[in-house]
């Protein structure tokens, strides 16, 4: 995307001028626009913007015609900050004569996941406020919730190659995981495959972060339970998508949206829930939300010891349960995360085990990858495939199919989690 981590800023409030993509880091209710990221196109709105409070403000110069202006105080605008427990380690890229072109093309791939990383944290921090509000203040949820969407929507949508990344589970932490945000982001990208318009991906965007609100309501009891659901508590998990619904009509959500969240549990061939719909009865987006929340509920379900590999998840929705999914979004669903999807572990053709870390949209069959090392603490060399063509992939491996010590490794990364991205170039 081109919004890289680098490349957000501050800038003094004296400094703003039109032209400046900026983002109003301010809650849904503080502030009169209709987004809160937006390039300020007149005077006006930069009256409006210093009326505010604010002393500084966040701004995108990828995505801004002109630059700051020069203030007294500060000469150069800052780097943005990330909250230092959401910073992941930082590779600085070194073009010291002593590196070899290899060790800086390896620092190069390092620094680039590493900012991936820092984006996925600001938006995990942000699907978490979203979901905190909702049940107190759900206007405020709709409002961040907007922002979060209208962003990646931009990016995603206006930019040329976008791949898929999995999250480094032991540097960024389980805890980061966000259901909602992984269904955000895969929604988003199979979008952008199916090409629907920027106001559909939006739609679309906001029924994603939104589709699960109503379990808010809901007992951890039966949200955490590790056993299968007694008739009675699935009867209570189901109630999720009705309560979900009656609290975002307190705030006037589009009915589009809600007809989208409503949905989001229905089957093509009429066994979902709430009303058994069937495949011609269903929205169109919503087909696209059902695909990608049953993807993600097969990779990280409540009880982490029935979790599917990114690789066995696909071919279960294929294989089992493709009669359940409108068949044209599946099968681009399964192109967008390629033949060994983010997150799979995989061996090479020289016997030594990786996990895939991005993908190449235009050469499926050779990801990036990152090599598994003994030392869960250290990351391996990041490969991209496409520049090793004597080194191939020849099995995706079930957990069980690992060495003891790796299980041990891999169970303690419980989540699959995803985000957006440019295609990693070094």
């Amino acid at each position: 995307m081109p919004n890289h981590a680098s490349d957000t800023f501050y800038i003094d409030i004296e400094q703003l001028q039109i032209g400046l993509y900026i983002h109003l880091d301010l809650g849904w209710m503080d502030h009169p626009f209709s987004i809160s990221n937006f390039k300020v196109t007149e005077e006006s709105q930069i009256e409006t913007i210093k009326s505010l409070g604010l002393t500084q403000l966040r701004y995108d110069p990828r995505r801004s015609s002109s630059t700051p202006l020069r203030s007294g105080s500060h000469n150069n605008v800052v780097e943005f900050p990330l909250k230092k427990a959401f910073l992941p380690r930082l590779e600085v890229i070194d073009d010291s004569p002593e590196l070899s072109t290899a060790q800086k093309k390896q620092l190069a791939l390092k620094h680039a996941i590493t900012e991936s990383e820092q984006k996925f944290l600001k938006a995990s921090s942000d699907v978490w406020n979203i979901q905190k509000m909702s049940v107190e203040h759900p206007d405020k949820a709709f409002g961040l919730a907007s922002s979060v969407v209208q962003d990646l929507v931009t990016s995603t949508l206006t930019e040329g190659d976008v791949a898929i990344h999995a999250m480094n589970g032991h540097r960024i932490g389980d805890q980061h995981y966000q259901h909602e945000l992984n269904i955000l982001v895969l929604s988003m990208l199979l979008a952008k495959n199916l090409d629907i318009s920027d106001d559909d991906a939006v739609i679309l965007g906001m029924a994603a972060i939104l589709h699960d609100i109503g379990k808010r309501q809901i007992s951890d009891k039966i949200l955490l339970k590790k056993d299968p659901l007694s008739v009675r508590e699935t009867a209570i998990y189901q109630t999720h998508v009705m309560l979900g619904l009656n609290m975002l009509k307190e705030v006037s959500v589009p009915r589009k949206i809600l007809s989208i969240i409503g949905q989001h549990h229905e089957f093509a061939d009429g066994s979902g829930y709430p009303k058994g719909l069937h495949c011609d009865d269903i929205d169109p987006l919503s087909h696209i939300l059902i695909i990608t929340n049953m993807y993600d509920n097969l990779c990280n379900p409540s009880n982490p010891a029935l979790a599917k590999t990114p690789y066995e998840a696909l071919s279960v929705m294929f294989a089992q349960q493709r009669h359940q999914f409108d068949q044209t979004i599946l099968r681009r669903f399964i192109k967008c995360l390629g033949i060994y999807p983010p997150g799979s572990v995989i061996r090479l053709s020289d016997q030594k085990l990786a996990t895939v870390l991005s993908t190449n949209p235009q050469q499926p069959l050779r990801p990036f990858i990152q090599m598994i090392t003994d030392d869960n603490d250290e990351d391996g060399e990041i490969i991209d495939l496409r520049e090793v063509l004597d080194l191939n992939i020849i099995q995706c491996l079930k957990p069980e199919q690992l060495p003891t010590i790796l299980q041990k490794m891999m169970r303690q990364k419980q989540r699959t989690s995803y985000f957006l991205d440019k295609v990693i170039s070094a």
